[in-house]
């Protein structure tokens, strides 16, 4: 692992992220590429300097953060942690992804709400597009995560053939953690499948990575986020990786599994694109 990306915007829970991303940046020596973006609608690196006067706040945000970020981000991590700060102006969600297309990151670890959240909102726009529109690895946290919580994961899925593949992008880090991995399959009543059936799957998918610790499970709920949360507050694992489908040109009001869980749960939840 060589970079991971953070989204900063001051906000607890963007803290909470960066403690998080420090966690595996100490462990994989990934250096940390901590973007912190002054939310405009404006274009702002294509307006004339007149335009950009008659904005002037927006300018003076920009230098405050370029100032203070440093020393900000100096008392929350250790000095000699490896870490570049930028600092663009624009719509959030579309830097962030523009920043990552840029630098390529293993990982990006984000915070589940960003700054001026009120409590009992759902996930902001920002957050679901970027889980939507990224094509690396997101972590979305909402309390930081440390090496012992690490040691332990569920990964739900559906067990297809396509899932395998899709683990190998988790594999380094289940790898440096020496974690131990929980399958785990959610049955529920509208898609109830024989306990054979998903056993003879799971026993494909270990197929390969003979060199991980798994631990198989099948769980019977209602519903598939309330029964991965069960299962994880039964097991005391504190994060889930989870198979997240294409669902960039969806509309913003058709919510997927990934996106409840996080609303629904303390969880770190891992989404790895197909």
């Amino acid at each position: 692992m060589k970079s991971i990306l953070v989204p900063f915007d001051f906000s607890p829970y963007a803290v909470a992220a960066l403690k998080t991303a420090y966690k595996i940046s100490q462990k994989s020596g990934a250096q940390i590429l901590c973007v912190t973006i002054i939310p405009t609608e404006l274009d702002w690196d294509f307006l004339s300097d007149q335009m950009k006067a008659k904005n002037a706040q927006i300018q003076q945000e920009y230098d405050e953060a370029v100032e203070f970020l440093p020393n900000y981000l100096a008392n929350i991590l250790p000095v000699k942690t490896s870490l570049k700060s930028i600092v663009k102006i624009g719509v959030p969600w579309e830097l962030i992804l523009k920043t990552a297309k840029e630098f390529n990151p293993d990982l990006i670890v984000i915070g589940a709400y960003g700054k001026g959240y009120e409590d009992g909102e759902f996930i902001g726009s920002n957050l679901q597009k970027v889980l939507r529109n990224a094509h690396c690895p997101i972590l979305a946290v909402k309390d930081s995560l440390d090496g012992n919580h690490f040691r332990k994961l569920a990964f739900a899925s559906n067990f297809s053939a396509s899932a395998s593949e899709t683990f190998e992008l988790l594999k380094p880090m289940v790898k440096l953690f020496r974690a131990s991995v929980h399958l785990v399959f959610i049955n529920t009543p509208s898609h109830f499948e024989n306990s054979s059936e998903i056993h003879e799957r799971m026993s494909q998918f270990v197929k390969g990575h003979e060199e991980i610790t798994f631990h198989r499970h099948i769980y019977n709920h209602k519903e598939t986020e309330s029964g991965l949360i069960e299962f994880s507050e039964m097991h005391q694992i504190k994060w889930v990786a989870l198979v997240s489908g294409h669902h960039e040109k969806n509309p913003s009001y058709q919510i997927g599994t990934t996106e409840t869980l996080i609303f629904q749960s303390e969880l770190g939840v891992l989404s790895l694109k197909m």
